[in-house]
């Protein structure tokens, strides 16, 4: 009998439970010697994994106590551990339910989400919400599990290419929220930046109205083919027209560089941008080079990366605007016309006194 055969015959239902899903080969290469510092892997819904520093085989403290012996360091954490089919303890769900509210409650309110479109069901992180069938209720299931790894194009599709609506008047400054932090940005030059920093760079005076920003991100090649029906509008109506205020119009593009290798390919990237955006605009075009950018684009709700996005920012950094997709001549339309309003100067009128002074000048 091999020993993958005599694991599963000794282990409990639990652990059963908990192995069904994985490489049965994986625990026959397990190996036993050496020190064991155990690490903890956190999968969804809270769940904890723990693995030997000496192998890649992850297994559970009381299955690898099966095989090897129960450690000291395995002791204190083999009555903790729970499997997929028991479902989460309380202390997990109230764990899950204090980050989910945290995260939830950075996400941009006023974003409208397209009803037709996937966006509205996703959970911060990634998730969505999926009924079990046989024990009733819901349960939190990866988004490419539940909906597919095509859903994003899909969506395209439903929605018009238009994942979030445009707002119909610019947002209340009392309802405003900051655009998110990203940063570890370079521009075209070279020069490295974080936003939203980088819009209100030349805003000493720290005045609302002072200059408004048209924010472009993209992160495929497909989205980014979308941005010029929203970005050659407000060039013509803002900084390439008959203008004397153009300097307090700005048009910054971001680009989306996301996984492990595209550090190595930076270099290839930017010399690709750089042909495709004209060189006066290549101070204001940021680039992305990291992991992850999921936090931010879920506070600004573009789940769908294979749309473009586009926002309209004051002069002190706050969302006044959002659209998405391919701009239609009423969205643009209304989209100059906030741009307009974010930047019209209050009139400061001097008081006048209802009672005006009579009276002889002194000599």
């Amino acid at each position: 009998m091999s020993l993958g055969r005599i694991v599963f015959s000794r282990s409990p239902r639990s652990e059963r439970g908990l192995l069904s899903g994985w490489n049965r080969n994986l625990v026959n290469d397990l190996s036993c010697n050496g020190p064991r510092q155990p690490t903890t892997r956190v999968m969804s819904r809270c769940y904890k994994l723990h693995t030997c520093s000496t192998s890649k085989s992850v297994v559970s403290p009381l299955l690898r106590s099966n095989i090897c012996g129960t450690p000291s360091s395995y002791q204190s954490a083999a009555p903790s551990l729970r499997s997929f089919s028991e479902g989460p303890s309380s202390s997990e769900e109230d764990d899950w339910g204090a980050e989910y509210e945290a995260l939830t409650a950075q996400r941009n309110k006023n974003i409208i989400m397209n009803p037709a479109g996937q966006g509205k069901n996703i959970l911060p992180g990634g998730y969505v919400l999926k009924k079990d069938p046989k024990k009733g209720g819901y349960r939190k299931v990866i988004l490419e599990h539940s909906l597919g790894y095509f859903w994003a194009i899909k969506e395209l599709a439903t929605t018009n290419k238009k994942p979030i609506l445009s707002n119909n008047a610019v947002i209340p400054a009392a309802e405003a929220e900051e655009f998110p932090f990203l940063g570890d940005l370079v521009n075209l030059k070279g020069e490295a930046a974080s936003i939203p920093d980088f819009f209100t760079r030349n805003n000493r005076s720290k005045d609302a109205s002072a200059k408004c920003t048209l924010v472009a991100i993209s992160y495929k090649d497909f989205g980014a083919q979308l941005l010029p029906s929203w970005i050659d509008p407000f060039d013509m109506a803002f900084r390439k027209g008959v203008n004397n205020e153009a300097d307090r119009y700005e048009v910054v593009r971001i680009i989306i560089n996301e996984g492990r290798m595209v550090k190595l390919l930076s270099p290839f990237i930017t010399s690709g941008t750089k042909k495709n955006v004209p060189e006066s605009d290549h101070a204001n075009t940021l680039l992305y080079y990291g992991i992850d950018a999921e936090e931010f684009r879920d506070i600004l709700r573009m789940h769908n990366i294979y749309s473009g996005y586009v926002f309209l920012v004051d002069g002190i950094g706050r969302v006044r605007w959002a659209g998405s997709g391919e701009g239609t001549e009423e969205e643009i339309h209304s989209m100059i016309g906030i741009a307009k309003d974010l930047t019209k100067r209050l009139q400061k009128q001097l008081p006048q006194s209802q009672n005006p002074r009579i009276g002889k000048r002194v000599q």
